[in-house]
């Protein structure tokens, strides 16, 4: 079982019944995770079929069981783990690899919350009058697992991101290719010529002509050397943040509303990490505008620059009132601002449309995680 850290449970005083549940739910960890094994094999679930894929389940489901414990220890849900989190992102990618399909993913969570309320039904058979105790797990229980299938979900997504990218990369090393062979090869050959025309030809090193033909050749292979060194090395984040978005929207199949993506970012400061969470939030902005805001027209911007990232997600559609509407997805947007240290703001009235503001902040050490080093253009 995976306990909560130090700085997990700082400030929190554990309630001594409660600890004792706790503890008696962690005494049951392996019966609890080998009959969920057992269900997934009965259902032929390939998490429980294919050893990888149920080594990375089992230690989602000790996760989920840790943050039970939490509750019942101290009465309170478990901080956010962002690490975690983006490890289970990573896990809806590998699915794909694995080749397995995301609606094992539901089922497996849905047979999990069972088992685990079967169990805890045990334990709290034998304890009357602790019935309090136990109102306070499925809905913990239900967030955790549900949390995890959207960032599997996300992972997914994450996925179409990883061709695009792909696909931009392959591009542009093609065309470093080819500029390469073709203009380099040309200038470099050229050079070669006119060095051995004045070996030939005795040719005064002085002749003014010579000289700037010479230094022109030059430059164009220093050019080329540049340019060819640029394409090879961009990462081109910001492309490939607009040409996925651009494919959802496509995938949606949907002639209105008339959907306008712009992304700026000149000198290529978006990390690939941030550039991934942004692409899972202006896609569930996307997708909330496209399912509830009868708009005729969403414009999404992002402007990056060396100290931040601003986004934004802008209908006209029938608009609604924040505080009153707190779905999953509105939800979810929130949770993942905080967890990039961002600000997310939502203005929206009925019949006035909606505009939702993302700002995150960027920082030397994201762009060297980043694996592109922090010296950068200007």
């Amino acid at each position: 079982m995976h306990d909560a850290s130090p700085q997990e449970i700082q400030g929190e005083t554990p309630d001594p019944e409660g600890a004792t549940l706790a503890a008696e739910l962690q005494a049951l960890e392996a019966e609890l995770l080998d009959t969920y094994r057992r269900a997934l094999l009965d259902q032929n679930n390939p998490l429980g079929m294919d050893q990888e894929a149920w080594t990375s389940c089992r230690e989602q489901a000790q996760h989920i069981l840790g943050e039970c414990v939490h509750a019942l220890r101290y009465g309170t849900e478990a901080p956010l783990n962002p690490q975690l989190m983006k490890k289970t992102r990573r896990l809806g990618g590998a699915r794909i690899s694995q080749g397995i399909p995301p609606v094992y993913s539901v089922r497996a969570g849905s047979m999990f919350f069972q088992i685990t309320m079967e169990f805890l039904g045990r334990i709290f058979a034998d304890r009357p009058g602790s019935e309090h105790y136990l109102m306070k797990v499925p809905p913990i229980l239900q967030s955790a697992i549900t949390r995890r299938l959207e960032e599997g979900s996300s992972g997914y997504d994450l996925f179409l991101l990883d061709v695009v990218r792909d696909a931009a990369q392959q591009g542009r090393h093609g065309m470093a290719r080819e500029i390469h062979d073709r203009i380099g090869s040309t200038a470099s050959l050229a050079l070669r010529q006119l060095e051995l025309y004045e070996l030939t030809q005795h040719a005064a090193s002085s002749d003014a002509r010579l000289g700037s033909l010479k230094q022109a050749i030059l430059e164009t292979l220093y050019t080329t050397r540049d340019i060819v060194t640029e394409l090879r090395t961009r990462s081109d984040t910001c492309r490939s943040l607009k040409l996925a978005l651009s494919a959802f929207v496509s995938a949606m199949a949907i002639d209105e509303p008339v959907v306008e993506i712009h992304v700026d970012d000149p000198d290529d400061l978006l990390p690939r990490g941030v550039s991934d969470d942004l692409f899972i939030m202006l896609r569930e902005c996307l997708r909330n505008a496209l399912a509830h805001a009868s708009a005729s027209r969403v414009t999404i911007d992002v402007k990056v620059d060396a100290r931040h990232v601003q986004a934004s997600v802008r209908d006209d559609g029938i608009g609604f009132v924040p505080g009153r509407r707190q779905g999953n997805g509105l939800a979810s947007l929130t949770e993942r601002a905080q967890l990039l240290a961002g600000r997310l703001t939502i203005d929206s009235a009925p019949g006035h449309g909606t505009a939702i503001e993302l700002s995150v902040p960027l920082d030397e050490e994201e762009h060297a995680d980043d694996g592109r080093g922090t010296a950068r253009h200007g």
